[in-house]
């Protein structure tokens, strides 16, 4: 089912139009913006309308065109695909979309859709095989494959902990599955936990169902600042294995029903949007100095030694331990003598991250050089923070610190801010004085032939022209020996071509992309064996690289990435942009592995 609106004139109409227009929450659609006529070719692109209220934009699904010729007449159709995830229930209207084509714009009519509410999210299955299988498929995964956002807490304050933990829940067979869409988490601190590379798997009951849940992905998120923030979803896209249905129950069919005989089947699923509400700090017994941290912490505070000599060294350790956001915890405030000279504090962290909470400690070194002889007192520390457990705000405060500093006999000069204790130096120990007394010198015979220098001067006019005499030779080579110069540069402009193709790594021009990659690839091949590019097909560079004994799994990876070019040259496509990426990175490692054979 799908709904269309059109604008229109003589030589130009535009449609819009979503393949479904009642969805569930977290589900994604296709919005497709359809030009037709004889100037539908040169028409501007079309401006996207904001969902964001009800719906993030995922990426773009690619373009079409289509050409024909009637009765002498040419008739044009294009179009543009854009996927979108709902994240919010009810009843929308998706905004008129414009185009401008010769100085005039055009737009459609709103498209209205409804978003419900579904236990399970289930998605629309990619387009990967024939409608037939297609629905099949979908019958098969709809509600016993899906994701979870599963969060410890919805209502928090700033810089509290809120733990979110991804969990898959399937009754399929999910042989493989990857991250295609990371939630955003602006507005918060993410902290994320390392997990098993298998997960873990454990069976739970859902509405009288047996699933098979294991979770992939877990963060803990600390929120900079007060209101109400929204997570966006995590997407991920799931290899399932499924058995062949076949009419006949022949012995012979029925072995080949086994899933070890199935067929692949891809799904995308996504978990639910999470809306969190951040309360701002409670006024009452709120100091004037608040730090912002939140949690439950412990202070120390100690020096290397209490007892020493005037321009000595010494090292105030501040240390704060507990659960929370360690890496943003503030430094102290430390009011220290004036007769001690205090340089940049040292921050060191350790954070745990192994166990349910974030926790661990953050140290701050401050070196100390008392100036003046006598009892220098640091006053106690004082570090405020909101304590999660009571709700209220609670004060640290450290002993205070007494230093007795004696007279020392040696002089200490300031070396400047940010140096560690290691740094300071004494004047006695850094500096040699001008001695005043009377120096007898003589002079001493310098020898030029002796000198590196000039043997230096004399070796290199010699290497300069060997060196010379060796490029020429190269020129002339190159210049005269067409398959020599070709194989020599061709490393060279295969890196021009993959740069080429880099610069169209989007989801708007990823066919551009794959037909570079390909130029790149079958350029590679035609200058190394001095063959014309035009006209070399897979099956001759198999041969070609077959006759000269190169490894096998070298000339599969060769070839599955002219193949995977193919594919997504002339196939639909829906690859993003980290597939563009890790496909980039995988072309470039095959020819570099052909290359040292």
């Amino acid at each position: 089912m799908f709904a269309a609106v059109t604008g229109y004139s003589a030589d130009f109409s535009i449609t819009a139009s979503v393949d479904q227009t009642v969805l569930n929450l977290s589900q994604e659609f296709t919005l497709t913006i359809e030009y037709s006529g004889s100037g539908a070719n040169s028409a501007s692109e079309p401006e996207l309308p904001d969902l964001n209220p009800y719906a993030s934009y995922i990426g773009s699904a690619g373009s079409s065109s289509n050409f024909q010729f009637v009765n002498g007449r040419m008739s044009v159709t294009k179009s543009f695909s854009f996927r979108y995830l709902t994240a919010k229930e009810g009843e929308f209207e998706i905004p008129p979309i414009q185009v401008k084509h010769k100085g005039e714009t055009y737009e459609t009519d709103p498209v209205t859709i409804q978003i419900v509410k579904s236990a399970y999210s289930p998605q629309p299955q990619q387009k990967t095989s024939t409608p037939k299988q297609q629905a099949g498929a979908d019958e098969n995964i709809e509600g016993n494959l899906f994701l979870r956002a599963i969060v410890d807490k919805t209502k928090a304050y700033p810089n509290e902990p809120i733990h979110v933990t991804y969990r898959i829940y399937t009754r399929v067979e999910v042989t493989n599955y990857g991250i295609t869409k990371l939630p955003n988490t602006a507005g918060f601190w993410t902290e994320e936990f390392p997990m098993p590379q298998r997960p873990v798997q454990r069976k739970e009951i859902i509405n009288g169902k047996e699933f098979v849940v294991a979770d992939i992905k877990r963060i803990t998120l600390f929120a900079t600042g007060s209101g109400t923030k929204t997570i966006d979803p995590l997407g991920i896209e799931c290899e399932v294995r499924q058995s062949r249905q076949r009419n006949s129950r022949s012995l012979f069919d029925r072995m080949f029903d086994d899933p070890f005989f199935g067929r692949m089947v891809r799904k995308s699923i996504y978990s639910q949007p999470i809306t969190i509400e951040v309360a701002q700090f409670p006024e009452e017994g709120k100091q004037a100095d608040f730090s912002g941290a939140v949690g439950s912490y412990t202070l120390k505070a100690s020096v290397d030694k209490k007892d020493v000599e005037t321009n000595e060294a010494i090292t105030l350790t501040v240390s704060i331990s507990g659960t929370g956001n360690i890496k943003m915890l503030p430094a102290p405030n430390v009011d220290i003598p004036t007769d001690l000279e205090q340089y940049k504090p040292k921050v060191t962290e350790n954070i745990n991250r192994s166990g349910a909470n974030i926790s661990g400690n953050k140290m701050f070194e401050y070196v100390l050089v008392p100036r003046l002889p006598g009892e220098h007192r640091i006053k106690p520390i004082k570090y405020n923070y909101f304590d999660l457990n009571s709700k209220t705000y609670r004060t640290l405060t450290s002993p205070e610190i007494v230093i007795t500093a004696r007279k020392g006999s040696r002089e200490y000069v300031s070396l400047g801010p940010g140096l560690s204790k290691e740094d300071v130096k004494l004047v006695g120990r850094d500096i040699q004085f001008i001695k005043r007394v009377d120096l007898t010198l003589a002079r001493k015979g310098v020898f030029l032939y002796k000198s590196v220098i000039f043997w230096i001067l004399l070796v290199f006019p010699l290497c300069a022209l060997v060196g010379a005499l060796f490029y020429r030779r190269h020129l002339d080579h190159l210049a005269t020996n067409i398959a020599y110069a070709r194989q020599r540069q061709a490393n060279r402009n295969a890196i021009k071509r993959l740069q080429n193709a880099k610069k169209k790594m989007s989801e708007q021009t990823q066919k551009e992309f794959y037909a570079e990659i390909a130029k790149a690839l079958v350029g590679y091949i035609a200058d190394k064996l001095n063959l014309a590019a035009a006209g070399l097909v897979t099956d001759d560079i198999e041969k070609q690289l077959r006759s000269r004994s190169i490894p096998e799994e070298k000339i599969r990876s060769f070839l599955d990435c002219l193949n995977t070019c193919d594919y997504q040259r002339f196939a639909p496509s829906d690859a993003t942009l980290q597939k563009m990426q890790e496909f980039y990175a995988k072309a470039r490692t095959a020819m570099v592995e052909l290359d040292e054979n």
